[in-house]
């Protein structure tokens, strides 16, 4: 049986509390529909880490699709989408250096963001418990979402 903390809504704000503004900034800057879907409702219950859990697998659904690349997920999978030797996605054909650089840091980005955030966030149990760090990392899914979005499926010819 899985036990939920109970909702943080519960709670009467007592005039010093910031989640109120935190839960109302959700609905002004989480706007990637992929995110709302399946993290909004968790986050304004107070389930933050879960929340958090929810938009990392949106973000990795997105790519594992887009990269036609269905059997990976996670670390690996971010590790073989944005490969910087044999990517399945890319913003670019890398031929200058600030091209390579903004693939090889996106592709730390989003490797470290699965081993670094959603990893913690998926096994252990309220890793995040805050709502300020809990929107903080649901916005690093939602730009790593709008950048895989912008991205181009890379054929190899």
């Amino acid at each position: 049986m899985l036990a939920l903390p109970s909702s943080k809504l519960l709670l009467l704000p007592d005039g010093k509390s910031t989640d109120v503004k935190e839960e109302l900034l959700f609905g002004q800057i989480v706007t990637e529909q992929e995110i709302v879907d399946v993290s909004r409702d968790l986050f304004e219950s107070g389930f933050y880490n879960q929340a958090v859990v929810e938009a990392f697998k949106a973000l990795d659904l997105f790519i594992k699709k887009k990269a036609k690349l269905p059997k990976l997920s996670g670390t690996p999978l971010m590790n073989q989408a944005f490969s910087p030797s044999n990517p399945a996605l890319a913003w670019s054909d890398r031929l200058s250096t600030s091209e390579e650089d903004e693939h090889k840091g996106y592709h730390f980005l989003f490797s470290g963001s699965f081993t670094g955030i959603r990893n913690p966030c998926s096994h252990e149990i309220n890793w995040i418990s805050d709502h300020s760090t809990a929107l903080d990392a649901i916005l690093v899914a939602q730009h790593l979402l709008r950048k895989a979005k912008a991205a181009a499926i890379v054929t190899t010819t």
